[in-house]
Formats: structure tokens, sequence, C-alpha cells
């Protein structure tokens, strides 16, 4: 004779605090086995049983007191809350926390507090204006040629050294002339923190893509879902 099963796969003996509980001992088979043609948010009724301490009566020992009684109790419920009660019993569940737990957030926050500490150092140094280049170019005099270096933005934006609209060079002098090599810095300095905004931009879309992960609608994994009039 084939042996009988829970309709809906619990352990009978667990759910009904009766170990070693066969399902075709369990006062619910005959209705879980009929419940698995309703619709999964159609209630049903189960025979569910607690665990509540028995009163204390005269002249029991103390051992008796601490007994524990059975008490039966109609449980009213649908096919998928049973299903989430099954999984909950059986399926090892995990919380949140197991995948990402708060430490997680906290390294979030330490390496953002890093970064800010970071970027405070730029303070005080020179950044010129995003697309600004450095350019080398040679001066020719007499039969000798000289390396000469200026600063170029997109447009007119730097302070004039003497006329009264602003410009869009200056003058940087030689190689090794500190208003050269500070500029160069700059640029450095400028792509860097383009850089910084780049990833950060990345950052924050997975932070949003987490976010909208966490707060969609959850689906059947690989299920098909199908239409119906």
């Amino acid at each position: 004779m084939p042996k009988k099963v829970c309709g809906f796969g619990f352990d009978c003996g667990s759910m009904l605090l009766q170990p070693g509980l066969e399902p075709g001992e369990c006062p619910n088979y005959t209705t879980c086995g009929r419940a698995t043609r309703l619709t999964p948010d159609e209630e049903i009724e189960l025979i569910r049983v607690r665990r509540v301490q028995r009163e204390k009566r005269q002249r029991r020992s103390r051992q008796a007191q601490r007994e524990q009684a059975l008490r039966r109790e109609v449980w009213r419920t649908t096919r998928r809350q049973i299903a989430l009660e099954m999984l909950m019993q059986r399926g090892c569940p995990q919380t949140y926390r197991q995948y990402v737990p708060n430490e997680t957030f906290e390294q979030l926050t330490e390496v953002i507090a890093q970064l800010q500490a970071q970027l405070a150092q730029f303070e005080g140094s020179y950044i010129p204006p995003e697309g600004t280049i450095a350019h080398r170019y040679w001066v020719h005099r007499g039969y000798a040629s000289y390396p000469y270096n200026k600063l170029m933005a997109r447009r007119a934006m730097f302070a004039p050294a003497q006329e009264e609209q602003a410009v869009r060079m200056i003058h940087l002098s030689r190689d090794d002339d500190p208003r050269n090599l500070e500029a160069r810095k700059g640029i450095t300095r400028m792509h860097r923190l383009v850089a910084i905004r780049e990833q950060l931009q990345v950052a924050q879309a997975a932070v949003a893509e987490a976010i909208a992960l966490a707060t969609v609608t959850v689906e059947p994994f690989g299920v098909e879902q199908t239409e119906t009039d």
C-alpha cells in the first residue's frame, strides 16, 4: 500500500507537536487533500495543536505541574498561507541580514567618510574648470626654439591680467616654471575628480537598483506567467 503524504508537504508530526505522527493519522489529512483543488486564496479550516501549560491542581507533583498539554484549535487559513508556513517550517528560512548584514551598511558608511576625508585634502589646491587643458607650444627665437605652456579653457572664463573681459588662456611660461607645474597638477586633480564623480554615479545607480530590487513585487522564480481570460 502506498505511503500517504501530506497534500501540502507538511511534517505533520512537527505541525501538530506530535513527533512521529504519520500523514495518514493526521486529522487534517483529508482536508489537505481536498484543499489542493481550491484557489490559493480560498479559506479552509484546519486543526492546529498548541502547547498550553496545565493548570495547577492540588495534590499534583511538581513534575506534573510542569507538564504541558496539547490543545486543538480550528485554524482558518488559505493555501497561500499554508504554503508559506510549510516553507517556514521545513525550508530552513533565512533573514535578509544573512544576505545583507548590518556590517555592509557600516562598511559603506566608513568608506564614504574615508572618501570625504580624502577629498577634503583637495581644499586649498588649484583645480581648474572641467575641460581645461595645458597646451605646450614652441617659440622660435633666432636659431633656437623654446618650449612654452599655456592653460586653455573651453571658453573665456579666466580672470584677465590686463584686459577688462574674461580670457580663455593663461600663459604658464617654461616647463619648469611653478605656474606651469601647479597648473598641470590642477589638471590632474580635475581628471581625478571627474573619475571619482563617475564612480560615485555608478555606485549611486547600483544603490538605486538595490532599492528597486527591494521594493518591486516578487514573482515566482522560473515560473512562466500565463494570462487568464
